[in-house]
């Protein structure tokens, strides 16, 4: 089932959700939001609170990262990944991408760092969300990657 996308602020410092949180606004895996929040985890949070601040999904930069992050966070499995989720600032285009854990010592080596910097908050938004079967890497009408599908029709 197809929920859409769920909304989370980025200042620059501080992630926030809910209609009066500051900062700028981006589409995040819904998914990362469903379920009980793990209190005290670590946000890897790799965007710009610049509302310009975009790249197309299909720019090579993009593609890269994620296709890097695919293999970066398969030895994070297990109790220290929480969830990964990119940015979508629209159907198009790019904002970034966090990545939670328990442990922040592998944020270092974050693939998504190379597109926009990284930054490292502390956070009790998000749930944990089991990894996906397989490398689900395309998004659909600005769903954020891992989340998107593409309905079936017959």
């Amino acid at each position: 089932m197809r929920t859409g996308s769920s909304r989370v602020a980025w200042d620059g410092a501080m992630l926030a959700r809910g209609l009066d949180a500051r900062g700028r606004r981006l589409r995040a895996d819904p998914r990362c939001f469903v379920g009980e929040r793990v209190a005290g985890a670590w946000a890897h949070v790799c965007a710009l609170a610049d509302e310009d601040a975009a790249l197309p999904f299909d720019d090579p930069l993009v593609q890269q990262a994620r296709r890097d992050a695919l293999a970066w966070w398969i030895p994070m499995l297990g109790p220290s990944l929480v969830c990964m989720t990119t940015l979508a600032v629209d159907s198009v285009h790019y904002g970034g991408a966090i990545t939670v854990a328990r442990d922040p010592s592998r944020f270092r080596d974050d693939p998504f760092a190379r597109v926009f910097p990284g930054t490292v908050v502390r956070t009790d938004l998000f749930a944990d969300v089991p990894p996906p079967a397989g490398p689900v890497i395309e998004r659909m009408a600005g769903v954020a990657w891992p989340g998107g599908a593409f309905a079936t029709t017959r």
